[in-house]
């Protein structure tokens, strides 16, 4: 009786022995990127951001702790590095970056199926309108088209010879094509759709074609991924298992934010 007592004790004064939560130091820019991350400076904002709700959903479903770091994107990268970071987002893929980090790859090549995110260049047009962009050039365009002041895709439509109007925001360059300053509108796909939603327009339709894409990647840092290879893969896998599901679901929640854009 004695023993037993004593071995009940014992049990009761040890602490329970759990698995501990893998931490992770995750790394981003502290300048606002509508509709990946919001906000600036070094603090989450509210809402965060569709790429940050996708990280917090993997991360609820492998249980992991994340610590967010926000810094200037450069300092982000050799921060990630050092190994100071575990991972960071969004980033394109570049060869000259995989000194960095460590991307999704397979076959010796990127791997796009487990991209992160996606950013489009779309031409917009009034429905039944004839112009379209053939994904090398646009057709049946007779006059000028609308794009953001100091978006990269406006010299390159320049340099077709085609004269773009230049606007600050997404409703102008929309409030333009309704009073038919111009025949299309060049803008980020994802600004334009969440507008267009929040609208609730039926006025405007997409071409199918993007005039430009490029895709954009959650990296890990090489001492992070060669001591958790496991990990790595699981978490790059649950991100392209989930991206567009996560995105359908809580891109509505964002449309607000795009009045303070204005």
């Amino acid at each position: 009786m004695l023993k037993q007592t004593v071995i009940f004790l014992i049990c009761l004064l040890c602490p329970v022995l759990v698995p501990a939560q893998e931490n992770l130091r995750i790394g981003f820019n502290n300048v606002d990127s509508f509709p990946y991350f919001l906000g600036k400076g070094e603090a989450l904002a509210s809402p965060p951001g569709i790429s940050v709700d996708l990280i917090n959903y993997v991360s609820e479903q492998l249980e992991l702790n994340i610590d967010y770091q926000r810094m200037p994107g450069q300092r982000v990268l050799q921060s990630l590095k050092r190994g100071d970071l575990d991972a960071a987002f969004i980033f394109s893929y570049k060869e000259a970056r995989r000194e960095f980090g460590v991307f999704p790859m397979k076959d010796g090549k990127v791997d796009t199926s487990r991209r992160m995110d996606t950013l489009s260049y779309v031409l917009y047009r009034p429905v039944n309108s004839k112009l379209n962009w053939n994904g090398s050039d646009f057709e049946h365009l007779n006059g000028s088209l609308a794009a953001k002041l100091n978006y990269s895709i406006v010299a390159d439509i320049k340099k077709k010879g085609i004269e773009v109007v230049e606007g600050r925001s997404t409703s102008q360059l929309f409030s333009m094509l309704a009073a038919r300053r111009v025949e299309g509108v060049v803008d980020q796909e994802a600004i334009a759709d969440a507008y267009l939603q929040k609208q609730q327009t039926r006025k405007f339709e997409k071409a199918p074609l993007p005039l430009a894409e490029k895709h954009y990647y959650l990296i890990f840092s090489h001492r992070f991924a060669e001591k958790n290879p496991q990990l790595t893969e699981s978490i790059w896998d649950l991100v392209a298992a989930n991206r567009d599901r996560i995105y359908r679901a809580r891109m509505p929640g964002y449309y607000g934010y795009l009045d303070a854009r204005k």
